[in-house]
C-alpha cells in the first residue's frame, strides 16, 4: 500500500494494539483459531489473485491509469494483496515467535509493561480487516468494468 492507504493502515494497526492491550487477557488460548483464520484469508486472496490474473479484466485495469500514488489500476490492485499477503504471513510467524508473556521496562525499568501474546491478537484481526475491506472495496468496484471489447 502507498501514501493514505499506508498512512490509515498503520493508524488502524497503532490504535487497535493500544486498545488491544485493554481487549484480551493473558488467559486467550485460542492462537490456533486465529492461525486458521488468516490461513483462510491467505487462500482466498490468492484464489481471487488467480481468477483475476486469467481474466481478461486484466488489460482494463492495465489500461486505467488515472489513480495516484499507483501507476495504473493493476498496479494498485497488486499493492494491496501484496500488502495483505505479507501482513498475514508476518502474523502468523509472530504469533509463533512470540512467547506467551514478556516484561518490558520503560524509563530506566521504572515502568513496566506486561506484555504477551494476547497484545497482538486485535491488531492482526483489525489489520487483516481493513486490508480485505481494500481488496473487496476494489473488486467490487471493478465487478463493473466490461470486459468484452
Amino acid at each position: 500500500m502507498k501514501g493514505k492507504d499506508s498512512t490509515k493502515f498503520l493508524i488502524i494497526v497503532t490504535i487497535s494494539f493500544v486498545a488491544g492491550l485493554f481487549t484480551f487477557d493473558e488467559n486467550f488460548d485460542r492462537y490456533s483459531d486465529l492461525i486458521t483464520f488468516l490461513s483462510i484469508m491467505i487462500g482466498f486472496k490468492i484464489s481471487s489473485l488467480a481468477i483475476l490474473f486469467n481474466s481478461p479484466l486484466r488489460k482494463k485495469l492495465w489500461d486505467a491509469n488515472n489513480v495516484k500514488p499507483y501507476e495504473t489500476e493493476l498496479h494498485r490492485i497488486k499493492d494491496y494483496y501484496k500488502h495483505s499477503i505479507f501482513f498475514e504471513m508476518t502474523s502468523i510467524i509472530l504469533i509463533f515467535i512470540i512467547p506467551e508473556f514478556w516484561n518490558i521496562g520503560l524509563l530506566r525499568n521504572f515502568i513496566y509493561l506486561d506484555l504477551g501474546k494476547q497484545s497482538i491478537v486485535f491488531p492482526i484481526l483489525m489489520g487483516s480487516a481493513y486490508c480485505l475491506y481494500k481488496i473487496c472495496k476494489d473488486l467490487f468496484r471493478i465487478f463493473t468494468f466490461p470486459t468484452n471489447n
